[in-house]
């Protein structure tokens, strides 16, 4: 397709090249070892991040996001400085949300 056939705004793109059979060994030989380097840098990634969620002290942090699954029985003590009051969940917050009455405006339609 040459350059006249193109309509305004349309591209024309480049012919592939055309490898010979050593650049094209040379090729796969490159994307094996980029292909194994990101394998080996996903897995190390992986490793790494299990190893650290395995040494975190789950039991301690989890009381303060859901007391229900740690299956601890008794309240941990607070943080130094900290009053009964400040680690009380705000009032506003209840068991029971509060549902408001459903209030209907009706709109007037002008006069034509």
């Amino acid at each position: 397709m040459s350059n006249e056939d193109l309509k305004p705004g349309e591209e024309s793109f480049p012919e592939p090249a055309h490898l010979d059979a050593a650049a094209r060994t040379a090729q796969k030989r490159r994307n094996l070892w980029l292909g194994l380097a990101l394998l080996g840098f996903v897995f190390l990634v992986g490793l790494t991040t299990f190893v650290r969620l395995s040494g975190s002290q789950d039991n301690q942090a989890n009381f303060y996001y859901n007391m229900n699954q740690t299956g601890q029985e008794e309240t941990p003590a607070l943080p130094p400085g900290m009053s009964p009051d400040q680690a009380a969940p705000p009032e506003v917050l209840s068991v029971d949300p509060e549902v408001s009455e459903e209030i209907i405006v009706e709109e007037e339609t002008p006069e034509q």
